[in-house]
């Protein structure tokens, strides 16, 4: 109805959950028919942030959120790690508090996590 009168729709969340694709799929499923080019995210604004400030593409970025960030981050071009996956492994703790970690690693996005873990926090 809205388009048909011309108007230009926009869907914005700050759940960064989901990428842009997933939501455009959501939205079909109910039968509303929206483009990824309609809808705003956390995680895609999280990926374009990096892509405008000319983060380096040989560097990777640690997810402390879900798979919505790491595939926006795919989109633009980046080596996203972390994830749910690293919710499933367990902190070493050691006597010089010192852990071993990717070096290439050179930011991290944090989005909602409900798999947050010492493991996650070390790293970062």
């Amino acid at each position: 109805m809205l388009r048909s009168k011309g108007k230009k729709l926009v869907f914005v969340t700050n759940n960064s959950t989901k990428s842009r694709r997933q939501y455009a799929n959501k939205f079909q499923s109910l039968g509303i028919s929206v483009t990824e080019d309609e809808i705003f995210s956390s995680s895609f604004a999280a990926a374009m942030f990096l892509k405008v400030k000319n983060f380096p593409k040989d560097k990777k970025v640690y997810v402390i959120g879900g798979e919505g960030i790491l595939e926006e981050l795919e989109l633009v071009g980046y080596t996203g790690l972390g994830g749910q996956e690293d919710g499933k492994k367990t902190g070493q703790w050691k006597t010089n508090c010192l852990f071993e970690h990717d070096k290439m690693v050179g930011a991290v996005v944090v989005g909602l996590d409900p798999y947050v873990n010492y493991y996650k926090l070390q790293i970062t």
